[in-house]
């Protein structure tokens, strides 16, 4: 080898060291596009409201989806669930996903192409820009598009023994500057091992004691669902960009009950037979435009139309006891609580945007409104018509820039909610402020502190005046009084990178007085006897601090990435006649080797636990184990939910009220030790070029009904 080749080779070592352990050396913001480069050794930058990741050449090499590549890139907090294809925040808020800024629903992630995907914009501390209150982070792909040709692709789930499958296909076609599309995905679920055993107690005023024990019986759960969605982009991304988007997604759910047998001393056995079926249909519009102005200016424009068709049925009987189920139901029922629900919903978003970009300083502002009007029609044990009208208006302003070594986000936002039933309801305004700083006291170790107000609104449901009742003891109200409340959040971020790993310490404290949580009510019937009634209320208030650390080794460069993190969480809840305190645990680990055309990922997370009103929840352990092989543009794979959890999930919920005492665990055997296959096949022909952006995209699935 001549020097010349020498001294090439060492300069490009050295050139590759020093990108590596310098995180923020690679400029990388959201106005301009990473071009091909290989990345070796994901890179992470950390901006005041997000953090920017660069994920490897191999990570992408080895994913089928959006959610296969985000469970390899280990994002802090956010954790993937590949059964339900679902990712949820460790924080307990919302998650939003995007694709080019355009607002991602599960065939968006499905479909996407991991080679095509540039960086991942995790923002972890969303602005007012954001018109969700309880929206803890948004993940935005920022991904290449193309200007001819045509890419598509087929993927599938599988469940050997259960009745489980994710599918999915698509296509889009490019010619000059437009793009066609078209998503189909299928989901189905058909379990026969899920029952509910239950201990409850009841204490009523006049000093009665009930005991009841609660046996479940297995009983089937089924749905399916079927997403349609056609696409239209038309972009000369320095100019103009218009997106049209016409979505269908249809779900059938003949079976979602609980069956059980109910003991009680001195009392005759009885049969609860509980059945729920649903059909919703929802088709949806939706229309968005942009504009680029002279001097760095933006219009962006967003419409979105959308129609909620629901029929619902809700069927519980109680029977006397009589040898088995089949023979109970052969008697008239002792009581019957059933009722049908026909449901139409009608709703339309509009939101427009304006931004500017100085020297140092960028400026955005805007507005959303939101009009909807419901009609819930029940018939059977509740009869009624509950018609509700909604109107939300949203405005905010943002600034985002620098000052010294500061790094700064101020934003104001201005809410205006108001929700009618007949005569009852109510017009509420809230301001929304949201500060965000953030420094870097070294090259490798950086310090964020965010707080903000929101303000968050009751939900359709709560607010109807419809009675769900299971048996004579108990019974669920909805509560036409509510009101909007406000909540109080206050983070302090740390994060700390090297090349072998990356820390980050989170600190969290949650506030929200008259919070809307759930009380118990006993009601006396006309015999004198009680009704133990739940009903969402106005509280006092609910607190919340934790405490979480993460951990992210990268053993091996490029071949194997590991996970670790703990968290504490300290509730505080105050209702209008009781106080709970409740402090919780938990910890989790993740692993993912690449090995050539192989991939084996492991994970393992403790049942998460969390106390709300007078009430512990405990979700189920969670494991995955799976093993990949790629080749070419197939992949195929075998994986195993919760090995050695033979009996599946088991949800546990506790009740400590002074009215009511219990403790009900869900169990869906079916999961336990499900052994699954992947396969994936993703074709393309065509140069690559990325449109515009798209910043804006809404979308309505409240039905409203109990």
């Amino acid at each position: 080898m001549n020097t010349g080749k020498i001294l090439t080779v060492l300069a490009a070592s050295m050139a590759s060291i020093s990108m590596y352990a310098q995180t923020d050396s690679l400029k990388v913001d959201t106005t301009y596009t990473l071009g091909e480069v290989t990345v070796r050794g994901m890179r992470v930058i950390n901006k005041v409201d997000r953090q920017i990741l660069l994920p490897t050449s191999a990570m992408k090499k080895h994913s089928s989806d959006g959610y296969d590549l985000l469970n390899k890139m280990m994002l802090n907090g956010i954790k993937i669930d590949p059964e339900r294809q679902a990712i949820t925040s460790m924080r307990g808020g919302s998650v939003q996903v995007r694709i080019n800024d355009i607002k991602a629903n599960q065939q968006d992630i499905t479909s996407l192409r991991p080679d095509e995907v540039i960086r991942v914009e995790y923002i972890d501390n969303p602005g007012v820009r954001y018109s969700d209150g309880t929206l803890d982070a948004v993940i935005n792909f920022v991904v290449r598009r193309r200007y001819a040709g045509y890419v598509g692709g087929l993927g599938t789930m599988q469940a050997f023994t259960t009745g489980f499958n994710n599918s999915n296909a698509y296509f889009k076609y490019n010619y000059k500057k437009s793009e066609f599309s078209v998503y189909y995905n299928f989901y189905y679920r058909g379990y026969d091992g899920r029952k509910v055993n239950s201990e409850s107690s009841y204490f009523f005023p006049d000093g009665t004691e009930r005991h009841r024990n609660y046996i479940g019986y297995n009983t089937d759960f089924m749905y399916t669902t079927n997403v349609v969605q056609l696409g239209y982009n038309l972009s000369d991304p320095d100019k103009y960009t218009l997106n049209v988007t016409m979505n269908y997604n249809g779900t059938n759910n003949p079976n979602f009950g609980a069956n059980q047998l109910a003991q009680e001393t001195s009392r005759p056995d009885l049969y609860l037979f509980n059945k729920k079926s649903s059909k919703t249909y929802t088709p949806s519009l939706d229309i968005y435009w942009s504009l680029h102005l002279p001097k760095n200016q933006d219009i962006m424009a967003n419409v979105v139309g959308t129609y909620i068709g629901t029929d619902y049925s809700y069927l519980s009987r109680n029977y006397l006891f009589n040898q088995s189920p089949e023979q109970s139901m052969q008697a008239d029922p002792v009581n019957d609580y059933s009722y049908a629900t026909t449901g139409r919903k009608y709703s339309l978003i509009s939101e427009a945007i304006y931004t500017k970009n100085f020297k140092k300083v960028a400026f955005s502002a805007g507005g959303e409104y939101t009009v909807s009007h419901t009609d819930n029609a029940y018939t059977g044990a509740v009869n009624t018509d509950a018609v509700l009208n909604s109107d939300n208006l949203y405005l905010f302003a943002q600034l985002q820039g620098k000052l010294g070594i500061l790094n700064y986000q101020a934003g104001l936002g201005a809410n205006y909610v108001s929700i009618h039933q007949g005569d009852i309801g109510f017009n509420r305004w809230t301001l929304r402020p949201q500060l965000s700083l953030s420094t870097n006291i070294t090259d490798n170790l950086s310090v964020r502190y965010s707080g903000r107000i929101s303000q968050l609104t009751p939900s359709l449901s709560d607010l109807s005046d419809v009675r769900q009742q299971s048996d004579e003891l108990f019974a669920s109200d909805g509560n036409t009084e509510l009101k909007p409340y406000v909540a109080y959040r206050n983070n302090l971020t740390i994060n700390w990178s090297l090349p072998i790993c990356d820390f980050q310490l989170y600190g969290n404290w949650y506030y929200a007085p008259d919070i809307i949580m759930n009380s118990y009510v006993p009601e006396q019937q006309s015999d004198g006897t009680y009704l133990l009634i739940t009903r969402p209320e106005n509280q006092k208030s609910f607190s919340q601090k934790s405490v979480t650390a993460y951990l992210t080794l990268h053993a091996i460069r490029d071949v194997l990435d590991i996970s670790l993190y703990g968290d504490y969480s300290h509730y505080d809840s105050r209702g209008l006649d009781y106080s709970h305190k409740y402090g919780a645990w938990g910890w989790g680990s993740s692993a993912n080797l690449m090995l050539g055309r192989w991939n084996v990922a492991a994970s393992y997370y403790t049942a998460p636990k969390s106390y709300f009103a007078e009430s512990m929840t405990k979700g189920e352990n969670g494991s995955n184990l799976s093993v990949g092989y790629r080749y070419k543009d197939f992949k195929v794979g075998l994986g195993v939910l919760l090995l050695g959890y033979a009996q599946g999930f088991d949800y546990v919920s506790k009740t400590d009220s002074k009215y009511v005492q219990s403790t009900s665990h869900t169990f869906i055997k079916d999961n336990g030790n499900m052994l699954y296959f992947t396969l994936s096949y993703n074709f393309s022909h065509g140069r690559k070029y990325e449109t515009e952006r798209k910043q804006l995209s809404n979308s309505d699935n409240d039905n409203g009904i109990r």
